[in-house]
């Protein structure tokens, strides 16, 4: 599969898929007018990676500095998706967020909790 790269914008993050590499990374701001539809590829382009059947680990980065509601619905449907992936093979989600931001470490614990078959780390970092 040709790599999915998607450049950030104001209200979209930046999305990248190395499917030859397994690696994995959503990084920067999501609140799109239209969730839904701004996902919807890049969730129906993970289902079909992962339909694929291979066994080589899954590394997906997550770096999100701000989302909106309707983005962690769909960040929900993700996480469950890499988590029925990890009943067949190893998948490790990286958790980013600023070491000054209580609320999305608050929010990468909360998905932490909801996944039961992956590898979940929470990673604070300083930089901006």
């Amino acid at each position: 599969m040709e790599p999915l790269k998607i450049e950030s914008t104001e209200r979209t993050p930046e999305i990248f898929f190395d499917y030859d590499r397994h690696h994995f990374k959503i990084r920067g701001e999501a609140y799109p007018e239209n969730s839904d539809e701004f996902f919807r590829p890049i969730m129906e382009a993970l289902q079909e990676y992962i339909s694929l059947g291979a066994s080589e680990k899954i590394s997906f980065l997550f770096k999100l500095i701000y989302f909106n509601s309707s983005s962690a619905r769909v960040l929900m449907k993700l996480f469950e998706l890499l988590d029925k992936a990890a009943e067949n093979r190893n998948v490790e989600v990286e958790w980013y967020y600023h070491e000054e931001d209580d609320t999305m470490e608050e929010f990468g614990e909360e998905f932490a909790e909801d996944m039961e078959n992956s590898s979940f780390k929470l990673i604070s970092y300083n930089e901006d």
